[in-house]
């Protein structure tokens, strides 16, 4: 994708798409997988979809499944325009996937490098800025959470909403900041019901787990030189690490055990 002369000649950021929302997520205390196209999405409660250029492997397909479950998919721009030889699909994008998302991308803007766009659910909302590229959406039954603010597609939807079976699919229209995507994946966390592994993490740490039969493993790991307070987790003991004063050293690990509930 990055080598393709279009919609920029240079530039579509994909790893960094894929990196904004995985960090947020993380930011909210939850384990999170990558996995291919070809594996289940059983057991998911959430998914996101940034960037999948390529539909292949029936992932469309596992997709609808899965919404219609009861999931939480998140899709954003630049989604289902290929197939796995590199041929567009026919009949409307992303590929497959128009009712379930309720919507069908007409135009996509190539913004120059260095400009910036804004886009917003309404006054006194907050107003987060968008570059590189935005999508320009018709909606064919989704519902409009913010639009864009300037240039020609002002009042366009950059982010939406579609019920489908049991479940809600939302499209992201465009590449937005950091900071969307850590306020809407907090929120994504409450709506969907998920549990953080934590339920207070301080700015600098960040948390893993693993379980066996019997006991769940907390790993906390400090990114940071300085040493960072940190709760406790409920009836769980230091298994490994430093953990004086209720503190995360700076640049280290605690980990901690306790019983499967």
């Amino acid at each position: 994708m990055e080598r393709a002369r279009g919609p920029r000649n240079e530039g579509l950021f994909y790893h960094e798409a894929v990196f904004k929302s995985y960090q947020a997520l993380r930011k909210c205390g939850l384990n999170v997988d990558l996995v291919q196209v070809e594996q289940p999405l059983d057991g998911y409660r959430l998914v996101v979809v940034p960037m999948l250029y390529m539909f292949r492997a029936g992932i469309e397909e596992r997709l609808r499944q899965f919404v219609q479950n009861g999931g939480t998919l998140v899709m954003t721009y630049w989604s289902g325009i290929v197939n796995e030889s590199d041929l567009c699909h026919l009949g409307g994008t992303p590929h497959g996937l128009t009712d379930l998302l309720g919507l069908r991308s007409e135009e996509i803007d190539a913004l120059c490098t260095g400009e910036v766009h804004h886009f917003t659910a309404g006054p006194g909302a907050p107003l987060y800025t968008c570059r590189n590229l935005c999508d320009l959406v018709r909606l064919q039954g989704a519902q409009p959470l913010m639009t864009y603010t300037d240039d020609f597609y002002k009042g366009y939807p950059a982010l939406t909403v579609h019920s489908y079976g049991k479940g809600t699919a939302y499209y992201l229209c465009t590449d937005a900041e950091e900071a969307f995507y850590n306020d809407f994946y907090r929120e994504m966390v409450s709506r969907t019901g998920l549990s953080p592994i934590l339920p207070h993490l301080p700015e600098g740490l960040e948390v893993s787990s693993r379980q066996d039969s019997e006991n769940e493993y907390i790993f906390v790991q400090n990114f940071t030189d300085e040493a960072i307070a940190l709760p406790a987790p409920a009836d769980a003991a230091l298994l490994f690490g430093d953990f004086s004063e209720g503190k995360v050293q700076g640049c280290s690990t605690v980990v901690f055990r306790r019983k499967q509930s």
